[in-house]
């Protein structure tokens, strides 16, 4: 709604074309363009647009958006079983809703918002199936159930899918230590033996799935060449080659104060949720006792595997080995778990006294709705905070609109990033039909360049020059938006 439907970034525009082309074939795997990770957000685009009459763009663009609520209900019954309660439950939705980093992918045009809401069906009906006396009717139809929604998140994305059941299986291996090294008399065996059998099976899915179902998938593997960084792309979800991700912490948003105060949930939850698992751990080992709840044992394993998966992508990201901001795609994975962690502890404490009851209420709505706005600025990347824009103007498409239509055979720069070819690819899928757009450093073949009022003050937040000599010639204006052409240098230049 800020943006008046006029907004895209990169992923949303990736998977805008990978569904006009299984709209346009309607084919599993079409030949014009195919998801290496999994077909199962463009098979389901592609029924929504059938069903609905939405355009791709609608679906992209209002759809990504909007579909973001069903992950509520997923959320919603994981955490009253891994909680215990249902108000505990509430709470650990509304946090885990204020993460901004969990915000951002589920927001997007993307399958993010469908990958992680099967993460908390499939931990829903884990935790479900070990905790609940049933019959053994309903125990198999909870199975069953667990290992649909496990493979349903390998078509999704199998990468995350498989980081996901990687550290399910750590959860069983800490569980497993924890209790020989405090308790080795406790019995617990029951819950590890269900976690052990899901997690088996589940990689069997993930793998029968990467190698044999489904042949794309096998190829983001076999440009690596090393077999650490296969394990690493396989496990850690990573899909992209080393950067500094870092580095935005200063070029991202307006000042690093802004950053901390946009980023401050996060901050939050990671701080309390590493201290209360410190102390629950610390308490453990001095006492020698191990709880006899499963669901106490479950919710430390499980924060205890995705801090150890977030502590070695924070380890490969510094290393520059093979990951782009693989600390920022494992961090809504980690939010997942401890939002309920640091739940589970507050239900524990004792209740506030009858005069005290309501200002601590009042407190904590004062203090959700706070990190709630801070938490939509960041997720969606608010132009007054941030400098990583992603909304674009009639203005700029009109401008682009007629340079690759008197400019055919030629590149047109189209800013310092990826906003508008972004942009133009959701809304028109420009490029797929042969249009040439350049942006970042252009390339010295670019000769033509569009400038619009955007683009200057964008130019002026970031301390950059436009690409445009003094003496370029303006070919176009249409008031807010010019094409500028260089001047040739050479007998060799148009």
């Amino acid at each position: 709604m800020r943006y008046g439907k006029l907004w895209g970034e990169t992923d949303t525009n990736v998977f805008a074309v990978l569904i006009r082309a299984m709209v346009d074939e309607a084919k599993l795997v079409p030949v014009q363009r195919v998801y290496p990770n999994g077909y199962g957000f463009p098979v389901l685009a592609t029924y929504l647009v059938s069903i609905s009459g939405l355009s791709v763009t609608g679906m992209q663009l209002a759809g990504g958006a909007l579909l973001a609520v069903w992950v509520v209900l997923p959320v919603w019954l994981a955490y009253r079983e891994l909680v215990g309660s249902a108000r505990g439950a509430t709470l650990a939705t509304v946090l885990i809703l204020i993460q901004p980093e969990f915000l951002f992918p589920i927001l997007r045009g993307t399958h993010e918002k469908f990958t992680r809401g099967l993460m908390f069906l499939c931990l829903f009906l884990l935790v479900r199936s070990i905790l609940a006396r049933q019959t053994w009717r309903r125990f198999a139809a909870l199975l069953l159930g667990f290992y649909l929604a496990s493979y349903a998140l390998i078509t999704f994305n199998n990468l995350l899918a498989t980081s996901f059941i990687v550290a399910l299986g750590l959860a069983l291996v800490l569980g497993l230590i924890m209790r020989y090294l405090i308790a080795p008399r406790s019995d617990s065996s029951d819950t590890m033996r269900r976690l052990l059998y899901a997690v088996s099976i589940s990689l069997l899915l993930a793998f029968l799935f990467t190698f044999y179902a489904y042949p794309p998938a096998r190829h983001g593997l076999r440009i690596v060449e090393s077999v650490w960084d296969r394990m690493a792309m396989l496990f850690l979800d990573v899909e992209e080659v080393a950067a500094n991700p870092y580095h935005t912490l200063t070029t991202a948003w307006v000042s690093f104060p802004v950053y901390l105060i946009v980023s401050i949930a996060n901050w939050l939850l990671l701080i309390a949720s590493f201290v209360l698992w410190i102390v629950q751990t610390h308490t453990w080992w001095r006492k020698r006792t191990w709880p006899e709840e499963p669901r106490t044992i479950l919710l430390w394993s499980l924060y205890g595997a995705f801090g150890f998966l977030g502590a070695v992508s924070i380890l490969v990201d510094v290393s520059g080995a093979i990951a782009l901001n693989l600390q920022h795609r494992i961090f809504p994975s980690f939010a997942m778990i401890a939002a309920p962690f640091v739940t589970a502890w507050s239900l524990r404490q004792q209740t506030f006294r009858t005069t005290t009851r309501p200002l601590a209420y009042g407190l904590l709505v004062v203090v959700i709705s706070f990190l709630s706005v801070v938490a939509v600025a960041k997720a969606t990347n608010e132009p007054l905070v941030s400098n990583r824009w992603v909304f674009s103007t009639p203005a700029e498409f009109t401008g682009l609109d007629w340079a690759r239509q008197n400019n055919p055979n030629g590149s047109t720069w189209a800013a310092f990033d990826s906003r508008l070819r972004a942009s133009t690819g959701i809304q028109y899928g420009w490029e797929t039909q042969g249009a040439k757009f350049d942006s970042h450093d252009p390339a010295p073949s670019t000769r033509t360049h569009l400038i619009s009022d955007v683009m200057r003050a964008r130019s002026e937040r970031l301390n950059l020059r436009l690409p445009i000599e003094g003496d370029s010639l303006r070919v176009y204006d249409n008031g807010a938006a010019e094409l500028y052409h260089l001047r040739p240098r050479t007998p060799y230049q148009k």
